[in-house]
C-alpha cells in the first residue's frame, strides 16, 4: 500500500458510561469520532458493557440510516464488535477497531 504508514491511535480518555441509549445517541448522532470513542471506552471492560455497546452501536447505525444501503456499515460494525469481544483486555486494539469503524461510518455521506 505504498508509502502509507499506520496512524497511531490518539490517547482516548476513559469516558463515563452512558446511562441509556438516548444519552449515547446524543453523542453518536453528532458523528464526531473522538467524543463517540470516549463514550464507548467506558463500556469496554465488562461483558455487560460490551453487550450494551453492541446494542447501542447497531441501534445508532439503524437510527442514522436513511435508505441508501451500504453493506459495509453492517459488516464493518460486525468486524469491529468481533475485535472488541476478543481483545477487550487489550484496549488499544479494541479501541482502534472502533476508531476505524467510526471513521468509515461517519465519513460516508449516504445516510
Amino acid at each position: 500500500m505504498g508509502d502509507k504508514s499506520a496512524e497511531p491511535l490518539p490517547p482516548i480518555p476513559a469516558g463515563e458510561t452512558p446511562s441509556d441509549y438516548d444519552s449515547f445517541y446524543q453523542v453518536f448522532s453528532k458523528q464526531a469520532e473522538m467524543p463517540a470513542l470516549v463514550c464507548l471506552s467506558g463500556m469496554l471492560s465488562s461483558n455487560g458493557g460490551r453487550q450494551r455497546m453492541g446494542t447501542y452501536l447497531v441501534k445508532g447505525v439503524c437510527d442514522l440510516y436513511q435508505g441508501n444501503y451500504d453493506p459495509h456499515f453492517v459488516t464493518g460494525l460486525a468486524s469491529a464488535l468481533w475485535v472488541v469481544n476478543h481483545y477487550w483486555n487489550q484496549p488499544r486494539i479494541a479501541m482502534n477497531a472502533l476508531r476505524q469503524y467510526l471513521n468509515y461510518f461517519f465519513t460516508q455521506r449516504v445516510y
